[in-house]
């Protein structure tokens, strides 16, 4: 593709839903029936919402474990209504009961067949991106329920057409230095779901790796915490924080726009813009622009 076949930007709906893990997982690694019907509710009310903009966001998130894994095909006939890409993060799935009862954390990638071409679907494909690394007290909270956590160590990076690329990563696999590598230079937009109650310092990656990654940065965190957060690598600092969310408890929604064909030409070599410097040691990537892309598989 050549740089004028990019949009100019990405329309991204973040949701924060507000569970409440000392009550949603008590004696079981699935949510309780109460906290299941409260976040469907909550989720509901935030994508009607989200439907109603005009124009609609192109791509819809939800926080890590937020999503009972038997809302998913209801998910699914929404993403098709709405004709948007939803990246959910699903409750705790199960793999291996016997001879020992494994679970993974994974996200699921539900992509609409008429994504970015009409304004309805007929129907959706699905991936799922895993988690590799659990957080401490995600690890003892499984253990003591007698489960092991099952690492999924892969990385997926997303064609999504005149949208450039996008990967995701799941709250503690953010922190991962090998992930940042792999990823620099390669997408436009890295979305990090997360159920995570140190917000300062993953608002502080956000900013580090926004520039050290050359990509625009998503962080979806639950509402029971608050603290999402979008930054891009402008030049300007009061340009480079997009939208942030303080305040604990509170179920919220809202759009954001990302530079999609301006970030790829400063990627590429070109003029920067408004956009900071290519990383120490980063070489433009000229190809970027040039490689065959199609609307996610």
């Amino acid at each position: 593709m050549t740089l004028t076949s990019f949009e100019d930007a990405l329309r991204v709906g973040i949701i924060q839903t507000t569970i409440e893990n000392t009550s949603a997982w008590t004696e079981s690694v699935q949510m309780t029936r109460y906290e299941e019907e409260r976040v469907i509710a909550e989720i509901q009310q935030h994508v009607a919402s989200l439907s109603l903009e005009k124009p609609r966001p192109h791509i819809i998130l939800l926080p890590e474990l937020s999503v009972p894994t038997g809302f998913l095909q209801r998910l699914r006939r929404i993403s098709a209504q709405t004709n948007a890409i939803i990246i959910a993060g699903m409750d705790f799935h199960v793999t291996e009961r016997h001879p020992t009862k494994k679970v993974v954390n994974r996200a699921a990638v539900i992509v609409p067949d008429g994504w970015g071409r009409r304004d309805r679907s007929t129907r959706t494909t699905i991936s799922y991106v895993g988690k590799t690394y659990p957080a401490w007290r995600e690890d003892q909270f499984l253990k003591k329920l007698g489960y092991e956590f099952q690492k999924t160590p892969e990385v997926w990076l997303f064609e999504a057409g005149p949208f450039g690329r996008f990967a995701v990563a799941i709250c503690y696999d953010f922190l991962d230095l090998e992930r940042v590598a792999m990823y620099r230079l390669r997408i436009q937009n890295l979305f990090v779901i997360a159920y995570n109650n140190d917000l300062s310092s993953f608002e502080h990656a956000a900013e580090a790796l926004a520039r050290m990654i050359y990509c625009n940065i998503v962080v979806c965190n639950t509402g029971h915490f608050g603290g999402s957060a979008v930054l891009s690598p402008y030049h300007k600092s009061e340009k480079r924080l997009l939208y942030r969310h303080q305040g604990n408890g509170l179920s919220t929604s809202q759009t954001v726009s990302l530079p999609i064909a301006s970030l790829i030409e400063a990627q590429s070599g070109g003029a920067k813009g408004d956009f900071k410097s290519l990383p120490p040691g980063a070489e433009a990537n000229p190809g970027l622009i040039e490689i065959e892309t199609s609307i996610l598989l």
